[in-house]
């Protein structure tokens, strides 16, 4: 008896979880004009002071997902902004979107034992980015979470 339950209890939060990954939510940022559809297991926690942005949780901060919009003062490439962004880190795979006009870069790599996965997108004004941490040993469960997350303009 106590197996057929514990394999309930173990097929309910399997379909929890993939329930979570695959719907949808979004958060808009007025200030920056876009919006990021993401997964809805993620818990909003708060946008910054600034209006810039907003940081996501799941599971009290084991996995998180921090999203921003930034001015260009600098008047930075798209080249010159991942170089800014990728210095102090332990990157192990970058790329810079290679089409005619490139218009974003991905750096991935590890910090304080997690995976990071930061994508920027140019925009008119400035720069838009997302960033998904979470532990390296549950890389395959949420590597699925990376492909659910992108940026809308909005209308």
């Amino acid at each position: 008896m106590k197996i057929k339950n514990f394999t309930y209890l173990f097929l309910f939060l399997f379909l929890v979880i993939i329930s979570s990954c695959s719907t949808q939510s979004e958060y808009c940022n007025e200030r920056f004009e876009y919006c990021l559809n993401y997964p809805a297991a993620f818990e909003p926690f708060g946008s910054s002071k600034s209006g810039d942005g907003q940081i996501f949780y799941i599971d009290g901060g084991k996995i998180e997902l921090l999203v921003w919009g930034s001015v260009n003062g600098q008047n930075r490439s798209l080249e010159q902004e991942k170089a800014y962004i990728s210095q102090n880190r332990n990157v192990v795979y970058q790329t810079l979107n290679d089409k005619i006009k490139p218009n974003f870069f991905v750096v991935t790599g590890f910090e304080n034992g997690k995976i990071y996965y930061l994508r920027t997108e140019k925009t008119q004004t400035g720069f838009r980015s997302f960033e998904i941490r979470y532990p390296k040993e549950e890389k395959e469960k949420y590597d699925k979470f990376v492909e659910k997350i992108s940026f809308q303009n909005k209308e």
